[in-house]
């Protein structure tokens, strides 16, 4: 850095308060540099709908402070913007700005009047190539203006860098003069988005088709950034836990899951979901300007005592995250975030990650119930719980699967069973039969399902490929040989008797439900195909590709179901289109946007009493006068 004096003018200039709520979404994958991404993809020949639908570019501080630099005559250093950031407010304060700016990130309109906010404190030649950066002036793709990776990983910035020592580079110093707090985070978020950015070898194993390091890339971002239906998931939890669990056939637990869960959490179902419901509503009030820090105790009916132990459970301190935080060094290492999504200070909390809480209480309820099982009984104990949510997550697909299944002209379900296949095709002696778990006969096509419930390992979702590699294997690619036993039976002419088809399918479409979501993308959907074909599975001609769905995924299915669009329209329309190495989601979206689609019977009844439940201990006052607390 050079000692002249700034050559655009002030930093800063007066900016009028923006205020406003929220209206469309964004979710997706999201990276540093989209026409590097879409030619290592393969997709910058042609228009790609997952690549423009699924992928976006975030803006980082080298394309706009970096050609700053440029312009001066001097070489961008980010570390050094950073040091002096980082003087500039404390870090409490920062953390709760981060905070806030996180909880804007996914929704375009409380990004927009956040960018404009920041872009109108901006000076001269500064404003100008922060325009320009975010109208895409690098690559031609328009920029995202906060992305949740950064955001989280500034973070940790904050928390675990060292009180600075020294004097900072006082032609920086100046420049930033009195920075306000909310700017100063957002310089932070992009600087820290600039250091994301990594070299890739040419010359590189490939992984789906493209080298390792960009297909890490990928996956993580995907399974970090893939959007979530909260709805569903506090409906989902309710039905697991209170109906699901009393009702396990194949694996019987000497005490019942719901025992286990108090016994784990020292908390029932409804204590657990919420206080996180209370926190994230009044946290979102307006996200554009809504409270920060909000009432740990005040939101809610619940004795003291019970919030005390969901604050045990899933709140941290400044102290303690920073040292939890000081070990997670690599882009996707977010354990403490997740494990802890939320901030305490003393009878008020911040919520750090939407996301990381709500599945904290959701689908992170089976680990607080493996760890306590694992802890008190051993091995053969929490693998036993395994086998029974598994067993769980089964019995809730099968419920939507059961209504995605027609109903025949005698009243009968199109729906069948493992062990009606079994019954159909007795197993030869000394043979084990390769079944699926369902299926539903839609008379010129079958659609064959099988569950799983295997969750992506920490190291997995962290950016270790190896152990992404093997997670894919058991979630995935090993439950073909289900499908693909299955498919070779039905497509048998004549079928025996008492086969669930009257003849030979036409068309198999095999699914693949992954109850803990699966990560499908161009990249994983190359290599699985990769994986399928050198084992010989599902290459019949009348066996249509794989699909892999979520449970999402499959209540969108039911949903759609109830409008009359039946389970194999929707996967050849998916499977046939531009979106067809992406998620189901994308195309649904893309197809089916906009229509009033209403959840399947069963979701919706379980949903409706999770949350009157809910808003049974909620003590939220409905008042447009009341001053929300804020810190």
């Amino acid at each position: 850095m050079t000692d002249s004096q700034p050559a655009s003018g002030p930093l800063f200039t007066p900016a009028p308060a923006v205020a406003g709520g929220f209206d469309a979404s964004f979710s997706g994958v999201l990276l540093p540099d989209l026409s590097w991404a879409a030619a290592r993809l393969g997709l910058v020949r042609e228009p790609d709908g997952w690549l423009h639908t699924a992928v976006i570019a975030y803006v980082t501080a080298s394309e706009y402070l970096g050609v700053f630099e440029e312009v001066r005559g001097d070489e961008f250093d980010p570390g050094v913007w950073l040091d002096a950031l980082l003087r500039r407010h404390p870090r409490e304060a920062y953390v709760e700005m981060l905070a806030f700016l996180n909880r804007a990130a996914p929704f375009k309109e409380a990004v927009l009047a956040i960018q404009q906010r920041f872009v109108e404190r901006l000076g001269g030649v500064l404003r100008k190539l922060a325009e320009a950066a975010l109208a895409g002036a690098t690559d031609g793709q328009p920029r995202w203006f906060i992305a949740r990776q950064p955001t989280l990983r500034a973070m940790r910035l904050v928390l675990t860098t060292p009180t600075p020592q020294g004097e900072p580079d006082p032609w920086v110093a100046s420049f930033l003069g009195d920075v306000d707090l909310e700017t100063a985070s957002l310089l932070l978020v992009h600087l820290v988005a600039a250091t994301l950015r990594r070299e890739r070898p040419e010359q590189e194993a490939k992984f789906g088709g493209v080298g390792e390091s960009l297909a890490k890339e990928v996956v993580c971002n995907q399974i970090f950034n893939e959007p979530k239906d909260i709805g569903s998931a506090i409906g989902r939890t309710w039905s697991l836990w209170t109906r699901h669990a009393s009702n396990l056939k194949r694996e019987k637990l000497d005490t019942d899951p719901v025992d286990l869960l108090a016994a784990a959490t020292g908390l029932n179902l409804v204590e657990l979901l919420a206080p996180a419901f209370a926190y994230w509503v009044k946290t979102n009030e307006a996200r554009v300007a809504g409270p920060v820090r909000v009432p740990a105790f005040a939101l809610l009916k619940l004795p003291r005592e019970k919030v005390q132990k969901f604050l045990a459970l899933y709140s941290t301190t400044f102290d303690d995250l920073a040292a939890a935080l000081e070990a997670c060094d690599q882009p996707w290492q977010m354990l403490p975030l997740q494990s802890t999504p939320l901030l305490r200070f003393g009878d008020t909390v911040v919520v750090l990650d939407e996301p990381f809480l709500w599945e904290a209480v959701a689908s992170g309820l089976y680990w607080r119930v493996r760890d306590h099982v694992a802890t008190t009984a051993g091995d053969k104990a929490w693998q036993a719980w395994s086998r029974a949510y598994a067993e769980m997550i089964e019995l809730f697909a099968e419920d939507l699967i059961k209504e995605i299944a027609p109903i025949l002209f005698d009243g009968s379900s199109s729906f069948f069973t493992e062990e009606d296949i079994k019954a159909a095709f007795p197993a030869r002696k000394g043979v084990t039969p390769l079944n699926c778990d369902t299926g539903i006969d839609f008379g010129n096509s079958v659609v064959l399902l099988e569950i799983v419930n295997k969750p992506m390992t920490l190291d997995a979702r962290s950016g270790d490929l190896d152990k992404f590699k093997i997670d894919t294997e058991k979630a995935v690619v090993e439950k073909t040989k289900q499908l693909d036993g299955t498919a070779e039976l039905l497509l048998r002419s004549p079928q025996p008797g008492a086969s669930p088809l009257r003849a030979s399918a036409e068309k198999v479409f095999p699914v693949v439900v992954c109850g803990n979501g699966f990560p499908l993308n161009p990249v994983t959907r190359n290599h699985i195909e990769e994986r399928l074909k050198a084992q010989g599975w599902l290459q019949h001609p009348r066996v249509q590709p794989l699909a892999v769905v979520d449970l999402d995924e499959l209540e969108t299915c039911a949903c759609l179901a109830k409008t009359g669009r039946l389970l194999p329209e929707v996967l050849s329309g998916w499977l046939s289109s531009p979106y067809r190495k992406g998620s189901l989601t994308i195309h649904v979206v893309d197809t089916y946007g906009g229509q009033n689609l209403k959840r399947p019977t069963r979701v919706a009844s379980d949903m409706g009493d999770a949350f009157k439940a809910i808003e049974g201990v909620l003590n939220i006052q409905d008042d447009p006068q009341a001053e929300p607390e804020s810190g």
